[in-house]
């Protein structure tokens, strides 16, 4: 494998370095041709680019080439002239490569990402260079798409630009297409005598404490904690929101976890509102720390990449060097490509000053920021040139500026601060414990219960009237166990609202237990009997518009008896007790038998819109049910919950109620809007079932049922166990009938496909423990559904 350079200097002497050129190298490989040119340029002038591009396909007629706009350019670990262009020449005959070139306003990101994936899913690729011109969405959606590809294949690239970094300024140019300013273009290298190493450089230490992402979207992150996100530049480092805030904040980019990994994120711009702009997406509850780079630090991690390159000896290395690392070694006196010197004699290079890097770590595809990003390439054993070049320790070249010694003392300080912080919160907790406030409610805790209950005892006075009053929240073990904890701490926070809003202001509530409250009031039984009144008012508000349906039991009980004798503390709170659980029993009874015959006829209404809207959907849920009761049975869940999954699993699409017919029906692919409103109808189904008391414990299970096991589902992106087990059950009914059934777009597949669609999605579309119960009873699911298909063509005759 060669790499050799030109010098653009002009038309006709470009003409005749070419033809020189073409003279050295092999016939064979430019017939075949085995080569490719490349062009890096930091001028993006069309009508300058041109001429150049005309005479590169005049000399090489049958030569695929490409070009990039950067702000700078590396030829062999140095700073390049404005335009050069690079021919890369293979000299296996097993070698392979391909360009791809995608236009980002023709294709959508997804689009875009399953073409590469599906380009790529060749057993020859080994490595996929990606160059995508700076277009104002945000990489993370085509990040997140490749992660997709075979894990062997590594992945690395750089974002074009222009010398100007606060512009969007950037082309992407070729032989296949024109000139464009909104392209990506991907370069396969493979074969069986090639292989392929990347590698990132970093050098970036945090400085400061933790800041949390309280509001991001996308790029944007709005919030750091209470406060807009850049105060964390202004009142640290005392940076204004000005039209120069770009280049002032590139020595303080911001640091987090992603994907396992530590991504380096700067800040390209404000908004008026405070907001950061940033290179790509930074997910909300993130943890921030402010970064600072250190010289030696880089120094000693490129040593380390160094010796470790050498012994893989490339023929030659990609260089991808963050322009704001060139801006980075000028600040400290050196030269923009200081930090490669160590790579100089290793293999041939060529490379660019990019605006943002790719590279696939963990399998994980992450654009970074302020990133060294090296791909080293041989053919069989390399060629490249084994030789030790040292760099200087940075101390042997410059003084430390005085901004790197102040990083150093308040990142260490931070850390000093952090673990004082951490000591405290600590002792807190200890202290919380013996507080008298509830934590979760704000109501007063059974500490301050008995306190004021000892009070009440010793202090009582002879027209006192206190009446104690037990209230237990309804079916909290059966919210936590179908919904989750979260949503038990909702109706837990729900009750204190109601319970708080009622006595509050005639008497003191507490939260003695879990699901137990009690109120001690001195009041009368008229005005008692109106609080009543408004509790109940107050809950019956709450259900109308809430997720998880609140009933409480009451019970209470009067310190002085009918004749005036005063009972002991234990008599009083044991009456009290007693009457609250006379009053659960009794609620049981009467509500049991009723809400369940109402419940029925509900479910029969809901099933008759659903069959006058789409008779396709109706028997695709009877289907769906059918499957859920085999799995849950399976599973062994009682019959309470058996039942709630029926119900929801023949429910489960009632939404599309809510669709427009032109989408559900639409013979072809959906395009990305016509999806986003499919995906609206769990959203729409949960709605509906809210407007009911009676089918709210379905609410959560329809809401959820096209979440994915891994978090990437829809519409509230939650993972694992806190999907509720009635929609991880329904969701692989749902895409066993889906994936066997006739759609309107095509036909339906195969058992076999089917079966193996489940396997290869178990922890990412689906539960693995009911993924492998369903796998086990496989032939029994494949005679249940032919028999339901085959009742359902009958019904259809």
């Amino acid at each position: 494998m060669k790499k050799k350079t030109v010098v653009y200097k002009s038309v006709e002497k470009l003409r005749e370095d070419l033809l020189n050129l073409k003279k050295e190298l092999p016939m064979e490989s430019i017939e075949n041709p085995r080569m490719y040119f490349q062009v890096y340029t930091t001028i993006l002038d069309e009508a300058t680019l041109k001429p150049m591009c005309d005479v590169l396909g005049e000399v090489f007629p049958k030569t695929p080439w490409f070009g990039v706009s950067t702000a700078g350019n590396i030829v062999d670990c140095d700073e390049a002239s404005e335009i050069i262009i690079s021919v890369t020449v293979f000299e296996s005959e097993k070698s392979k490569f391909k360009i791809l070139y995608y236009d980002m306003e023709e294709y959508s990101t997804k689009e875009i990402a399953q073409f590469i994936v599906q380009e790529a899913n060749v057993s020859w690729v080994k490595g996929i260079e990606i160059y995508r011109t700076m277009f104002k969405e945000s990489t993370t959606r085509l990040c997140e798409a490749l992660d997709s590809l075979n894990p062997n294949i590594q992945v690395f690239g750089g974002m074009t630009c222009s010398t100007d970094l606060t512009t969007y300024d950037s082309i992407i140019f070729s032989s296949m297409r024109g000139f464009s300013s909104h392209s990506i273009l991907i370069l396969m290298l493979g074969g069986e005598d090639l292989h392929i190493e990347s590698f990132k450089v970093s050098g970036w230490k945090t400085i400061g404490r933790n800041f949390y992402v309280t509001k991001s979207n996308g790029n944007i992150i709005h919030k750091l904690g209470n406060s807009p996100a850049y105060e964390i530049y202004h009142k640290y480092l005392n940076i204004k929101n000005n039209e120069n805030f770009f280049l002032n904040a590139l020595d303080f980019p911001v640091m987090y976890e992603h994907n396992g990994i530590f991504i380096v994120r700067a800040p390209s711009a404000t908004t008026e509102d405070g907001s950061l702009v940033m290179a790509a997406d930074v997910e909300e509850g993130s943890i921030l720390r402010l970064a600072y780079g250190e010289p030696n630090t880089i120094v000693e991690d490129i040593q380390k990449k160094a010796d470790s390159i050498r012994l893989f000896n490339p023929d030659v290395l990609h260089i991808f060097n963050c322009a704001a690392r060139k801006a980075f070694w000028q600040e400290q006196e050196l030269s923009s490509t200081y930090e490669l010197t160590s790579f100089k004699n290793i293999a041939k290079n060529t490379g660019f000053f990019s605006h943002g890097e790719f590279l696939r770590e963990k399998e994980h595809l992450n654009q970074h920021n302020i990133m060294l990003v090296m791909a080293a390439i041989k053919e069989g054993k390399g060629k490249g040139k084994i030789q030790n070049t040292v760099v200087k320790n940075y101390q042997d070249n410059a003084k430390i500026p005085l901004v790197a010694r102040m990083a150093t003392f308040i990142r260490e300080t931070a850390f000093e601060l952090e673990e004082i912080n951490s000591r405290l919160n600590a002792y807190n907790s200890q202290l919380q414990e013996l507080a008298s406030i509830d934590s979760l409610t704000n109501l007063e805790n059974r500490l301050a219960y008995d306190k004021f209950l000892y009070k009440i005892n010793s202090e009582l006075k002879p027209d006192s009237d206190w009446c104690m009053i037990m209230i237990d929240v309804n079916g909290l073990k059966y919210t936590n166990d179908v919904f989750g904890h979260a949503a038990g701490d909702a109706l837990i926070v729900a009750a204190a609202k109601a319970i708080q809003s009622t006595f509050g202001e005639y008497g003191h509530c507490f939260r003695i237990g879990g699901d137990e409250f009690v109120v001690l009031i001195d009041i009368g039984v008229e005005q008692l009997y109106q609080l009543h009144r408004k509790l109940k008012e107050s809950v019956e508000s709450h259900n109308k518009t809430a997720l998880y349906r609140l009933s409480m039991a009451v019970g209470e009980s009067r310190l002085i008896n009918e004749i005036g004798q005063k009972k002991s503390i234990s008599d009083w709170k044991m009456e009290a007790d007693l009457n609250m659980y006379r009053d659960k029993s009794s609620k049981a009874r009467t509500t049991s038998v009723t809400e369940n015959q109402n419940l029925r006829e509900l479910v029969s209404c809901l099933i008759s819109i659903e069959e006058a809207k789409d008779v396709y959907t109706a028997h695709h849920s009877d289907r769906v049910k059918e499957l859920s009761v085999m799995i849950a049975e399976a599973l062994g869940v009682s019959e309470q919950t058996l039942n709630l999954i029926i119900d929801a699993s023949i429910l489960h699409d009632i939404g599309k109620v809510g669709i427009n017919d032109a989408i559900l029906n639409k013979p072809g692919k959906l395009t990305e809007d016509e999806f986003a409103i499919i995906k609206q109808h769990p959203v729409i189904g949960a709605r509906i079932l809210m407007q009911s008391n009676h089918t709210q414990e379905l609410v959560q299970i329809v809401l959820h049922h096209h979440e994915r096991y891994n978090g990437k589902g829809y519409p509230e992106g939650i993972a694992g166990e806190d999907i509720p087990l009635g929609a991880r059950i329904i969701a692989i009914a749902d895409s066993i009938d889906a994936m066997t059934s006739r759609r309107i777009y095509r036909d339906a597949l195969s058992f076999d496909y089917c079966k193996s669609e489940i396997e290869k999605n178990l922890g990412v579309m689906y539960d693995p423990a009911i993924g492998k119960i369903v796998l086990d009873m496989w032939d029994k699911i494949e005679d249940k559904l032919l028999r339901l298909m085959s009742s359902s063509t009958k019904k259809k005759v």
